[in-house]
């Protein structure tokens, strides 16, 4: 049997531009879409879908029957291609394009964690400590952060591409011998 070639490869590319174009319009947006918790839960979404895609497109690649070994392949190629294009558009982003975006990061990170923080009923103390931390760490991106984020990220897709192979895969029926 000819063996197919891998959608993951496929997947991976188109998920790392829909995600890029969709960074680019959180972007123009303004800091309050593109740091938006509901904005990286979408694009999680999203590229769960782009990796599910790549599963069901090898799975009928192959007549329907798969095991995990041989689905989690395409799946986890989507996300290691797909991060790898988000990671160097938004290292280019945050270095060339736009970089004082660094600091509204960091001035958005402080405002929602006093906002939460207040909403909680938190004492004043406990609010100021936590914004003193954040106020104290390092937004700045460069390379060696954006390769440590890459590998933090690829670690955490190849959990979600265990579980999509999981859920995706379908033994052959056993055949009975006479």
């Amino acid at each position: 049997m000819q063996q197919s070639s891998n959608p993951g490869i496929k997947w991976g590319i188109i998920s790392g531009l829909v995600l890029i174009l969709l960074n680019v319009i959180s972007w123009v947006a303004g800091s309050d879409v593109l740091f938006a918790w509901w904005n990286g839960i979408c694009q999680l979404i999203l590229f769960i879908v782009f990796g599910v895609l790549a599963g069901k497109e090898r799975k009928k690649q192959v007549g329907g029957y798969i095991g995990f070994k041989d689905l989690i392949k395409p799946v986890f190629t989507t996300f290691v291609i797909g991060l790898l294009m988000i990671s160097v558009y938004q290292f280019v982003l945050y270095k060339l394009i736009d970089p004082h975006l660094s600091e509204t990061m960091k001035e958005h990170t402080l405002a929602m964690t006093e906002r939460i923080l207040s909403r909680m009923k938190a004492p004043q103390e406990e609010i100021d400590k936590q914004l003193d931390s954040i106020n104290a760490s390092d937004f700045s991106v460069t390379i060696t952060k954006s390769l440590m984020d890459y590998l933090k990220s690829v670690t955490f897709y190849f959990a979600i591409a265990a579980i999509i192979s999981l859920i995706l895969r379908k033994k052959a029926p056993e055949q009975q011998h006479v």
